[in-house]
């Protein structure tokens, strides 16, 4: 997928931001370089919420965009928007709801409900017109028997008004005709097949990638309207197991270690874990990106000695200083407490402490 559209919605005219973090960041790259990158951007909340989406060669497009005089594209492969590229970013912006509504994809596998929600409708659909076949969906087998239990479970619930109210009070609350148009033409029903991406973009005149993160946030609207409903609801068993965690399983144990044995040293807990201690290491700055500043031992990690030199040497633009510049002039200064250090600032700056 081209993914233009990508770096008009998530730069802009102010920073000097990498491209490549930007889509790493966003289909779920977790390095804790993409990360920190994350943090530095303010895209901490947005991490993995264009997930499974494929995009092609992002270095041509950068530098056509950079032809066409839309972007500011350094050597280092960074980018800034310029003021057409401003105009460019508003008029994407007008295409999708509030872009806060994308941070629910980031907390929730959406795509996912995405497609178990369309499943779902299409089954209730040709139920409603007492049609026991219909169009297999590109669903895996655990979801297509997921949703097929859930039908069987559910089908005397009176599921086919059940849908329409739940879709007319949604789309009620759009109040966009051509949002509305996007959702309902994403679903399949009885002598109703679903339109892909492309064939929506061509009917709405905005890029495929645009329809994805317009499913995206209307998909995580919805999800977040049936996570009202009653325990009971029947639609609530269609979000089952969405929930992502914001640390990854792997850094959470060595975080819980680390915080429940201060007496252990990092060695050891990488002995215990059976892992490196450089992924000790990575662990840890994934804790400290994610958790706020009262939950983290920034103090017990950095060597106050090397904290005083730090804040001394430290130059304006914090999230461009590079270790190789830091080290030159702190020859002891270790990696670890150098990003550290700057995950610590930037979370002040951000007003993140709490």
């Amino acid at each position: 997928m081209n993914s233009a559209d990508l770096f008009f919605i998530f730069c802009d005219d102010q920073q000097f931001r990498r491209a490549k973090a930007i889509k790493n960041i966003l289909i779920g790259r977790r390095t804790v370089s993409n990360l920190y990158w994350a943090l530095e951007y303010n895209l901490l909340d947005y991490v993995d919420s264009l997930h499974g989406i494929n995009f092609d060669d992002i270095d041509h497009t950068l530098h056509r965009l950079q032809q066409q005089k839309l972007l500011l594209l350094d050597d280092q492969m960074r980018v800034k928007l310029t003021t057409s590229g401003m105009t460019k970013r508003q008029q994407i912006l007008s295409k999708l709801l509030p872009l806060k509504y994308l941070k629910i994809a980031s907390q929730y596998d959406v795509s996912r409900f995405l497609q178990r929600f369309v499943f779902a409708t299409q089954i209730v659909s040709e139920y409603s017109y007492s049609n026991r076949k219909y169009y297999p969906q590109s669903i895996s087998f655990f979801e297509d028997q997921l949703i097929k239990k859930w039908f069987i479970q559910n089908k005397g619930q009176q599921l086919p008004e059940l849908f329409h109210q739940l879709l007319t009070d949604f789309l009620n609350w759009v109040n966009r005709d051509d949002l509305a148009t996007i959702l309902v033409e994403s679903l399949s029903g009885h002598h109703f097949s679903g339109k892909t991406e492309e064939q929506i973009s061509n009917q709405q005149q905005v890029s495929p990638l645009v329809i994805q993160i317009c499913w995206r946030q209307l998909y995580s609207c919805l999800l977040l309207e049936i996570f009202k409903k009653k325990v009971n609801e029947p639609l609530t068993a269609l979000t089952t197991n969405l929930r992502r965690p914001i640390i990854s399983n792997s850094s959470r144990q060595t975080y819980d270690l680390f915080i429940h044995h201060p007496e252990e040293s990092t060695a050891i807990i990488a002995s215990k874990r059976r892992i490196k201690i450089t992924t000790v290491y990575e662990h840890l700055i994934e804790a400290a990106i994610f958790l706020p500043i009262s939950q983290f031992p920034f103090q017990r990690l950095i060597n106050p000695q090397i904290m005083d030199k730090l804040e001394f040497n430290q130059p304006a633009l914090l999230g461009e200083w590079s270790y190789r510049d830091a080290v030159n002039k702190i020859p002891q200064l270790q990696f670890f407490e150098f990003r550290l250090y700057q995950i610590l600032r930037r979370k002040q700056v951000n007003g993140k402490s709490t």
